[in-house]
């Protein structure tokens, strides 16, 4: 190798270490810098079980690098006193608020109910909730089966992309058994709580359970009505307005009715006596005014009777036309 060679390859030497020192330099210092720049973090010591109330040996305090801890992360036990476990956790998982329950609230269904919905239990059976597939945190449509007419039997989706807060249990306090039910909790809004209500009081509820993350709104189509049944309906509409119709005008008459004077009382019938004096000597006398008085005979009238000597003076009946009526006789 001559002299030309061995120069350059000295150079080539010398600038490369130069640029190794430079880089090593500007990047050393940054490097060093972040990795020293660590924090300590609360991990599961052991697996929990949702509801569990954080103890001290349940936890244990680990150092990380700072730009590798997640938001929501704890670094001291004072942080997570009173807490319960509001998401199943592994060994080595870090605490974060979301996996925990409010600071304060007792663990149970009550925590886990959202702001604005109510908690509301349908029994089920094991066909009517999907042979038990279904878990809290799950979503399902709510069915209805109408069995109220025997000839307009259908099948109708009356709610959709309900979250199940407990399926087959009774939350209970963790150091408590949850009791095994037949139930299934859903979160529903208060409207929603009123279509369970109505719906369960004409038939049973059916659970469909929906995929991961399927959280569509499908249309439902207007169930359809049987002809025959619609002209039933229609007519028995007919018939109860009618029959509404006439009861509404019968109370009415019954009302002018009552409204109406009562009728003037008829006057006493009539007192006649008889007398015989003779043979054609007959006296007729009224005895229903005050001083009997004879009445003349039928068909004659007061003027044409003209009193006799020692008899009394013929009047006019208490008809008032001066005649005595057929009808008032002996």
């Amino acid at each position: 190798m001559n002299g030309k060679s061995l120069v350059i390859l000295g150079l080539a030497i010398v600038f490369g270490l130069g640029a190794m020192i430079l880089t090593r330099s500007l990047l050393g210092p940054s490097q060093v810098k972040k990795e020293e720049e660590t924090q300590e973090v609360l991990v599961a010591a052991r697996d929990m079980k949702e509801e569990e109330l954080l103890k001290s040996d349940m936890l244990k305090v680990v150092r990380m690098v700072k730009s590798a801890v997640p938001a929501g992360a704890f670094s001291s036990m004072k942080d997570v006193e009173d807490r319960w476990v509001k998401t199943a956790l592994l060994e080595g998982d870090i605490l974060i608020e979301k996996k925990l329950g409010p600071k304060g609230m007792p663990p149970g269904l009550v925590a886990n109910i959202p702001k604005g919905m109510r908690a509301f239990a349908i029994d089920v059976t094991e066909q009517s909730s999907v042979s038990g597939f279904i878990l809290p945190g799950h979503h399902v449509d709510v069915v209805k089966f109408d069995n109220s007419d025997p000839k307009q039997q259908h099948g109708e989706t009356i709610l959709q992309d309900v979250l199940v807060l407990a399926a087959g249990q009774v939350f209970t306090r963790p150091e408590e058994r949850a009791l095994q039910t037949r139930t299934v909790t859903l979160a529903l809004s208060v409207e929603d709580v009123h279509v369970i209500v109505a719906a369960r009081a004409k038939g049973s509820l059916s659970l469909s359970l929906r995929g991961v993350n399927d959280h569509n709104i499908v249309a439902r189509p207007k169930p359809t009505i049987d002809p025959e049944h619609e002209a039933r309906f229609k007519l028995e509409s007919e018939k109860r307005q009618q029959l509404e119709k006439e009861l509404a005008e019968l109370k009415l008459a019954i009302a002018r009715k009552a409204a109406e004077p009562p009728p003037a009382p008829r006057p006493p019938p009539h007192k006649i006596a008889t007398i015989y004096r003779g043979i054609g000597n007959v006296q007729r006398i009224n005895l229903t005014r005050p001083g009997a008085s004879e009445l003349p005979p039928s068909g004659v009238s007061v003027a044409a009777a003209p009193a006799k000597p020692g008899t009394l003076a013929p009047t006019a009946n208490l008809d008032g036309d001066g005649l005595l009526d057929e009808d008032e006789g002996p």
